[in-house]
């Protein structure tokens, strides 16, 4: 009995560690790609938030911030762009591919964000999406293609024209956003993030400024408040 118990334990706390690596998933955009995902599923009904990762980076950057909100009973899926990590594509290798790649991108986007909506136990009535620096401006174009968002997360990336507008004649929409004031590869973005933030009506949108030149997720070790005030304001607009 005692060696069962022991078992069971070692089970038990080395579940949250395999739940936070999410499951590979492969999903298909409009022209056939293959997009490779990581879908986290918390084992229970609940709200769903998609993360399109930064222009530098992979859908495995986002692991901490989706472990931390699955285990909070939110499903989270994260997908590689075309070019990244394990979806085929040509990435980011001459100076025009990043306009292709984020012609190409919308698509896969909508791909990605339908899959969330049906997996079992999603309730499409409480979805948030967000991104990091490119990531920010498919996912609030996004949001403007699916006006039942509830939660739009903006890390050093610029929104839309359209999506301000939408951030800012939608109150049912609320928006978190933050940046670092001496961006190096974005300056000024947070300057356009914070006035974004400022024109939206829903009462619970914020935002959080840091010094530092650090773009996107760099931003959590240096400032290690911001992982847990993402999380803690993702569960208000989705859990509450």
């Amino acid at each position: 009995m005692r060696s069962l118990v022991l078992s069971l334990a070692l089970v038990l706390a080395a579940a949250p560690a395999a739940l936070a690596a999410g499951d590979a998933v492969d999903i298909a955009s409009a022209d056939g790609t293959v997009l490779k995902g990581s879908y986290y599923d918390p084992g229970r009904p609940g709200p769903g938030m998609l993360l399109v990762h930064q222009c530098n980076m992979d859908r495995t950057s986002w692991e901490s911030l989706a472990g931390s909100l699955v285990d909070a009973g939110v499903h989270v899926l994260t997908f590689d762009l075309r070019g990244f990590g394990e979806t085929p594509g040509e990435g980011l290798v001459a100076p025009d591919s990043f306009p292709r790649l984020m012609q190409q991108s919308p698509p896969d986007v909508d791909a990605a964000y339908a899959f969330l909506l049906n997996q079992d136990g999603v309730d499409a009535s409480r979805i948030g999406v967000g991104g990091a620096s490119c990531g920010v401006a498919l996912t609030s174009d996004l949001a403007v293609r699916n006006p039942d968002v509830k939660a739009f997360l903006a890390l050093s990336g610029f929104p839309s024209d359209a999506a301000k507008a939408h951030i800012a004649h939608t109150p049912g929409l609320a928006m978190f956003g933050a940046a670092a004031d001496a961006d190096d590869l974005t300056p000024g973005v947070h300057e356009v993030i914070k006035a974004t933030v400022d024109g939206s009506t829903h009462p619970k949108s914020m935002v959080k400024i840091y010094g530092g030149t650090e773009h996107g997720l760099p931003m959590f070790p240096k400032n290690p408040d911001l992982e847990p005030a993402i999380v803690d304001w993702l569960k208000g607009q989705l859990l509450d």
